[in-house]
């Protein structure tokens, strides 16, 4: 917890599909945009940004994540959702973080 607030409240956005984007970002201390500064969280964060090997680091955030659930140091209060509604003729292929891209909406003629 900060010493500046008791609580916040943040949006949880993630706009490339990569949790250093939200979590880390959010959750470790020292970075900029972070309200949250706790040792636990941040030495199991820390390592994951220079983690070079992909399966390891996605691995660490989700056991983060996991940890984050289990202590209740983040309570979700909502999920942003985006519908597409479309008509017949266009083939809408969702982004892996479930954002709507245009050059990823195609004619089906």
């Amino acid at each position: 917890q900060d010493t500046l607030a008791p609580a916040a409240f943040y949006n949880w956005g993630n706009a490339i599909g990569d949790p250093s984007t939200s979590t880390g970002f959010a959750m470790f201390g020292p970075s900029p945009h972070s309200t949250w500064d706790t040792d636990d969280l941040d030495a199991m964060i820390g390592p994951l940004w220079g983690e070079p090997d992909e399966e390891k680091r996605i691995a660490g955030y989700k056991a983060v994540d996991r940890y984050i659930a289990e202590n209740a140091y983040v309570i979700p209060l909502l999920q942003f959702v985006q519908p597409i509604v479309h008509r017949d003729g266009i083939e809408v292929t969702p982004h892996v973080a479930n954002f709507v891209l245009p050059q990823l909406v195609k004619k089906t003629n």
